[in-house]
C-alpha cells in the first residue's frame, strides 16, 4: 500500500484530503506543521508528500528547502496542495524539485489523478547518467525521460555521492572524464554498499577493444559507441532493465521459497520434538519412581555430546534418541515395572526385552533410522557382558554408549522403589569402577567432569 504524508495547518483540509485518499486505497499520515512533517519523513518510508504552501512558523517552500538539504529524505516526491497563486512560490517550488501544484479547493477526481500520475512516475526505473558534457545530459534526457526517471551528474565523484543516497536501476557511464575516468568510477561504485550489481552501460567515442574487454571482465553489461542511434540505444537499455527485473524476481522467488522451506522444516522439527516429549512422558508415567527419567537422561546425554564436540544437529539428534531410549517399556506390564521388590528371573527377562521392543517400535521411523539405536543398545556393556546382543567396545554405537552412562547416572542419582538416591561421591565411585568394563572410558570421563563441576549435586532427580 502506497503511503502519503499530508502536511497542512488546517484540520479540515487534513480530514477531507485523508478521506479522499484513503477511499482510493492509500495509507495516509497527516501533520499540522512543516517540522512535524520532516520528523515523520525521517522515521517512515513515504511515497509522496502533499504540502501546503501557506503555513505559520515555517511555510511549505521553506519546508521543502529543508527537505532537499537533508540527504536522508531529499529524494521524497513532493506536490503542493495549496490556495496560493504566487508566481514566486511556484518558481521556488519548481527550483526545489516539486512535481506540481493542486489548487485548493479541488475535486476528488483531480486530486486522485494528480497523485496517481506522480506515483506511477515513481515506479519508473531510475537511470543515472554520468558524463562531463552538458550536451550529452540533454541528449540522454530527450531519449530516456519519457520512459525512465533520469538523473544526470558530471563527474565520477558526483556519481559516487549519488549512489550512496539513491541506488539507480541502471548507470550510463562515460569512459573518458577528467579527474576520475569511467573505469575508476565504476570500480568505486561497486564498492558502495548495495551497488555491486547495478547494471552499467559504458559509452565512448573511441574504438578501444582492450578497454572494452577489460570493462566487460569487471562486470559491464554493455558497451555503446558515440554517436549512437537513439532508438537502438533505448532498446538495449530496455532489454538490460527487463533482464535485471527478471533476475530480481527470480532471486526474490528463490529467497521466498527458501524461507518457506526453512519455516516448514522448522515446523516439522517442532512437531517431532513435541511428539518425542509426549511419548517419553507417557513412558515415564508408567513408573511412579522414574517420572522425568527420560528427560534427565536426554539432558545428560546432550551435555556429554556437547563436551565431545558434536555439532548442533548431532546434539539435537542425541537428545531425541535419549528421550526415547526406554520406549520399549510401553509394552511391559505395569505390575512388573512398579514391583517394589526384587524381580525374579522371568520378570527380569521380560524387563530386558524392552530394548528389542523399543528397537522394533522406532525402527519403523524410516526418516530417522538412528532413533532406534539408543533404545536397542543402551544396556550393552563396554566389556561385552551387556544385553541384548553382547556387543563390546566400539562395536556398540557411540550414541548408545553415551545414553548408557547417562541412564546409569540417573538410575543411581534418583530414588527407586527399593532405595533412595545414592550420595554423589558413591555415584562417582561407581562410574570410576565401571570405566573400561561397563562404560566407554572416554565418555565416562566426560561424565566424571560433569559430576566434578556439579558441586551442589544439582544434577539429579528433584
Amino acid at each position: 500500500m502506497r503511503k502519503i504524508l499530508v502536511v497542512d495547518d488546517e484540520s479540515m483540509n487534513l480530514i477531507s484530503t485523508k478521506f479522499i485518499l484513503e477511499g482510493a486505497g492509500y495509507e495516509v499520515i497527516t501533520a499540522e506543521s512543516g517540522q512535524e512533517g520532516i520528523d515523520i519523513l525521517k522515521k517512515d518510508d513515504i511515497d509522496l508528500l502533499l504540502l501546503d504552501v501557506e503555513m505559520p512558523v515555517m511555510n511549505g517552500i521553506k519546508t521543502l528547502e529543508m527537505i532537499r538539504e537533508d540527504e536522508a529524505i531529499s529524494d521524497v516526491k513532493v506536490m503542493f496542495l495549496t490556495a496560493s497563486t504566487s508566481k514566486e512560490d511556484m518558481s521556488d517550488a519548481v527550483r526545489y524539485g516539486a512535481k506540481g501544484f493542486i489548487k485548493k479547493p479541488c475535486l476528488p477526481d483531480e486530486l486522485l489523478k494528480s497523485v496517481k500520475k506522480i506515483l506511477v512516475e515513481r515506479d519508473k526505473a531510475l537511470v543515472l547518467v554520468v558524463d562531463d558534457e552538458p550536451m550529452n545530459h540533454m541528449m540522454m534526457k530527450m531519449v530516456f525521460e519519457e520512459t525512465y526517471r533520469v538523473n544526470c551528474v558530471s563527474s565520477g565523484a558526483e556519481a559516487i555521492d549519488f549512489v550512496k543516497n539513491s541506488v539507480p536501476d541502471l548507470i550510463i557511464l562515460d569512459i573518458n572524464m577528467p579527474e576520475m575516468d569511467g573505469k575508476e568510477t565504476f570500480e568505486n561504485i561497486k564498492n558502495v554498499e548495495g551497488c555491486a550489481d547495478i547494471p552499467t552501460v559504458f559509452i565512448t567515442a573511441e574504438d578501444d577493444e582492450d578497454t572494452e574487454l577489460e570493462l566487460f571482465k569487471l562486470g559491464a553489461m554493455e558497451f555503446i559507441r558515440k554517436p549512437f542511434i537513439p532508438e537502438i540505444m533505448k532498446e538495449r537499455i530496455r532489454r538490460i532493465l527487463e533482464l535485471k527485473k527478471l533476475q530480481d524476481f527470480l532471486n526474490d522467488e528463490v529467497n521466498r521459497k527458501t524461507s518457506d522451506l526453512v519455516e516448514s522444516n522448522n515446523k516439522v522439527k517442532r512437531l517431532f520434538d513435541q511428539l518425542v516429549s509426549a511419548l517419553s512422558g507417557s513412558i515415564d508415567a508408567k513408573d511412579s519412581y522414574t517420572n522425568g527419567h527420560s528427560n534427565r537422561v536426554a539432558e545428560y546425554s546432550k551435555e556429554i555430546a556437547i563436551r565431545m564436540g558434536k555439532n548442533e544437529e548431532e546434539v539435537r539428534n542425541i537428545y531425541n534418541i535419549a528421550m526415547l531410549h526406554d520406549v520399549g517399556k510401553i509394552g511391559i506390564s505395569n505390575d512388573i515395572i512398579n514391583k517394589p521388590g526384587k524381580l525374579d528371573d522371568e520378570e527380569y527377562e521380560i524387563i530386558k526385552s524392552h530394548t528389542v521392543m523399543g528397537w522394533k517400535i522406532l525402527s519403523e521411523i524410516s526418516e530417522f533410522p538412528e532413533l532406534a539405536i539408543g533404545a536397542h543398545w543402551h544396556h550393552e556393556r563396554y566389556d561385552g557382558k551387556g544385553y541384548p546382543d553382547g556387543l563390546a567396545g566400539e562395536d556398540i554405537p557411540e550414541i548408545a554408549r553415551i545414553v548408557c552412562i547417562a541412564d546409569c547416572y540417573d538410575a543411581m542419582s534418583s530414588n527407586r522403589s527399593y532405595r533412595d538416591a545414592l550420595p554423589q561421591a558413591v555415584v562417582r565411585e561407581e562410574i570410576v569402577k565401571g570405566m573400561g568394563s561397563q562404560f566407554d572410558p572416554v565418555i565416562a570421563q566426560h561424565m566424571l567432569d560433569m559430576i566434578d563441576a556439579d558441586t551442589n549435586y544439582d544434577m539429579r532427580e528433584k
